[in-house]
């Protein structure tokens, strides 16, 4: 019996030290798998941050790149548009400097133009070659000088060429044309002293060709039913065409 006992107890002591070690094991293990399971998450927690920390200054540095470079592409725009309207304000005050030089010229023709066009203006065109023997026409051609027909081009040739960029081909092509018939119809009556055939002005190949350049079929045959007053008819026609071409430009 008292070995039994010393057996019973000893199964005892032994089963509860089992216990106590088991129970120390798991506590142990439990313990363990706690510190490193903080131990990871500080870790992680520290890696996170500096993570943080580091995707912030990184996108604070973009965002501060991406401002300059919006900010300098701004100021390219900026200054571009600066420039362009510069541009079109010098271009425009060109283009009216350049209108009002070719329109100079067509009130210089009209101011210069000699006194005899006027006189043949009031003849029908059958009276046309007979009036080289009237007494007021010699007078009028007398006084018709090459330096009189030239002041119906004063400083006109030149300015009408400086200022052709501006005002488009077809506004100059207007005003040169005009000015051409003005001039090659008082050099005609100039020559009609001694060939009264050129005082058929109109019928001039030479002033034909140039009407036919700036003139439409209809107004060419409109000038030709032009019975009486038709160096008048082309000043009318031809500053009308030259104001609306300017007009278009202005």
């Amino acid at each position: 019996m008292e070995l039994a006992d010393f057996l019973l107890t000893l199964l005892s002591s032994a089963g509860v030290s089992a216990a106590l070690a088991g129970v120390l094991v798991f506590l142990s293990r439990n313990w363990l798998s706690e510190r490193l399971r903080h131990s990871i998450k500080h870790e992680y927690d520290l890696k996170l941050t500096h993570i943080n920390n580091e995707l912030k200054a990184e996108s604070e540095k973009n965002a501060i790149l991406l401002k300059t470079s919006i900010e300098r592409e701004a100021e390219k725009v900026r200054l571009a548009n600066a420039s362009i309207s510069q541009t079109q304000k010098l271009s425009i005050e060109r283009k009216l400097s350049a209108i009002e030089t070719l329109w100079d010229g067509v009130l210089a023709a009209r101011k210069n133009i000699p006194v005899v066009m006027g006189f043949i203006d009031i003849l029908t065109e059958d009276e046309y070659s007979s009036m080289k023997n009237h007494r007021d026409f010699q007078a009028m051609v007398g006084e018709l000088s090459t330096e009189k027909i030239t002041q119906m081009y004063e400083d006109n040739v030149g300015s009408r060429e400086r200022v052709r960029p501006y005002v488009g081909e077809y506004t100059w092509a207007l005003v040169s044309t005009y000015q051409a018939i003005i001039l090659r119809t008082a050099l005609l009556i100039q020559m009609g002293q001694k060939d009264s055939e050129k005082l058929n002005w109109h019928l001039d190949p030479g002033i034909r060709q140039l009407l036919n350049s700036a003139l439409s079929e209809s107004e060419v045959a409109e000038f030709d039913r032009t019975r009486i007053g038709k160096v008048n008819w082309i000043q009318r026609k031809f500053e009308f065409k030259i104001l609306a071409a300017m007009q278009v430009v202005i």
